[in-house]
């Protein structure tokens, strides 16, 4: 039924970067993974897989590489899709890399997926808190000998975007195994990139325009660039108009993070999605050993998440003329 799976490892990462506020789930996780319970998430999202069956899996963190039974796991969707994508921050030591290189694992369907941030030691410190530069680019180069498919993400809402990739191809030397997309800056809850999503809106509009040619005066002329959500988005950016949204009428993509666990009520609970820019407090509820995994498809169809569209992330790159004052409800049958 779903195009797209994403779910989220529950196993701490070792990261703490100043865009992204999954690491204050590390302690929760910690406590999961040591008493064995994060393993009934991630069965769960084996079921979900065999369940939908979807074309393109997508695995986030905390830190996927640092979670010990990540390589069984990558096996066991390996089963149900076409193609794993696998978030890293390759924030590690080198040992995790190397384990990772000879693990035994169905290389021609993953995917390791990465945004690289600035790409150069100042900034990066500042915004990783004081991870190693050398240590982070060793992990990127040991990446790039790997006989897998790479994916480096960079974000078009930087001033300097076209510098990035200059330095990332000088430092990297990446080869025909690694694929460069662009991305758009999110919110990420709690208002976080919102003030910059805004700065910067004028900037991306521009560069939706075209990203092809924004990608070739960029200077990368390896493998051509995937489509992503920022390519999906264009309609509602451009127009403001939510009902544009492909997320709305498709069963496009499930979204699975963890919401609740390790606490004294034993409760274990998932928050889920169909659109990458819904509201960030905004999520349906699935109950480990109560729900059915009828409900996540059920839900899409019903379609009370629509409810939520006039508050999507997106809306942030719009001029505050263009938004919709009100969305006519639309029924959707499948």
């Amino acid at each position: 039924m779903f195009k797209y799976l994403r779910v989220q490892i529950v196993h701490p990462c070792q990261a703490k970067c100043a865009w992204c506020s999954t690491h204050f789930k590390n302690p929760r996780f910690s406590t999961l993974h040591k008493s064995g319970e994060a393993e009934e998430y991630h069965d769960l999202y084996r079921e979900v897989a065999a369940k939908y069956k979807p074309e393109e899996i997508f695995v986030s963190g905390g830190e996927p590489l640092l979670y010990p039974g990540i390589d069984q796991f990558l096996r066991d969707l390996a089963e149900h899709t076409e193609k794993i994508h696998i978030f890293t921050s390759y924030q590690f030591n080198e040992k995790t890399m190397e384990r990772f290189a000879a693990m035994d694992l169905p290389r021609e369907k993953i995917v390791l997926n990465h945004t690289p941030i600035y790409f150069e030691p100042e900034n990066w410190h500042k915004l990783t808190h004081g991870f190693p530069f050398e240590t982070y680019l060793h992990n990127v180069r040991l990446a790039v000998k790997v006989p897998i498919l790479k994916r480096f993400k960079f974000i078009i809402n930087h001033s300097g975007f076209v510098e990035e990739i200059a330095r990332f191809q000088k430092l990297v030397d990446p080869d025909e195994t690694c694929e460069i997309s662009l991305k758009m800056m999110n919110d990420q809850g709690d208002g976080i990139g919102v003030e910059t999503m805004q700065n910067t809106a004028v900037r991306v509009r521009e560069r939706l325009g075209d990203l092809d040619a924004v990608l070739e005066k960029a200077g990368w002329s390896n493998r051509p660039r995937p489509q992503t959500s920022a390519d999906l988005m264009r309609p509602v950016i451009e127009s403001g108009d939510v009902t544009k949204c492909i997320y709305r009428d498709e069963p496009l993509e499930l979204r699975l993070s963890f919401y609740r666990g390790g606490e004294e009520d034993g409760k274990k609970i998932l928050k889920y999605r169909y659109c990458p820019y819904f509201p960030a407090d905004f999520g349906h509820k699935f109950h480990l050993g109560k729900d059915s995994i009828e409900k996540l498809g059920k839900n899409f169809v019903k379609g009370p998440f629509r409810d939520h569209c006039q508050g999507c992330r997106m809306l942030h790159y719009c001029d505050a003329a263009d938004r919709p004052k009100k969305i006519e409800k639309k029924k959707v049958s499948l």
